[in-house]
């Protein structure tokens, strides 16, 4: 993963996910969050990231990247 400053700053990530509450284990802190094939690239400082093809705005939403949502529904008995 790169931190702003490093890497290929010159090719645009897949998707900018900006200003949103990102989640961990360790903390919840105001990120964005870049994905180029299918991984997350980047997390960074809100407006350090610039050049995405598509660009999402989180703004007071919860971002937690790399969960799988397990919620589901079984219709027991069938």
């Amino acid at each position: 993963m790169t931190r702003p400053g490093t890497g290929d700053l010159d090719t645009p990530y897949d998707l900018l996910v900006r200003g949103g509450i990102v989640v961990s284990p360790e903390s919840a802190v105001r990120r964005d969050v870049a994905v180029r094939d299918g991984r997350i690239a980047a997390l960074a400082e809100p407006g350090t990231l610039r050049r995405a093809h598509r660009v999402v705005d989180a703004t007071g939403r919860y971002v937690l990247p790399g969960l799988v949502d397990a919620h589901v529904h079984f219709r027991t008995p069938a």
